[in-house]
């Protein structure tokens, strides 16, 4: 998340707790569901819950679940992780014009 937020080139600066960045909002996430599906039809499933939280006064400025289904093209390990990085890709494009938008 941190690295496609970096890229966008549209905030100031962009870090993880701990990097000694002031900041505004913090975008605080739950992952629920980070999964392949082996049965019936095979998917790879992520799921997670995020909320943009203003740091100066606590507040909720937004929050999501998010969640993305792919299908798995074949049976096997490198099957299975390459639909969890699809998986991923697409939900970074879901969330971070997302984050954008509200902050």
């Amino acid at each position: 998340m941190v690295d496609e937020l970096q890229a966008t080139g549209r905030l100031g600066g962009v870090g993880r707790p701990g990097d000694g960045l002031a900041i505004d909002f913090q975008i605080v996430s739950d992952i629920r569901a980070f999964e392949v599906r082996v049965y019936g039809q095979r998917r790879a499933t992520i799921e997670m819950s995020v909320r943009i939280l203003n740091d100066r006064n606590g507040v909720v400025r937004a929050s999501r679940v998010f969640q993305v289904e792919v299908p798995v093209a074949s049976p096997g390990n490198d099957a299975y992780i390459a639909a969890l990085d699809a998986a991923h890709r697409e939900l970074a494009s879901q969330l971070v014009p997302w984050v954008l938008g509200a902050i």
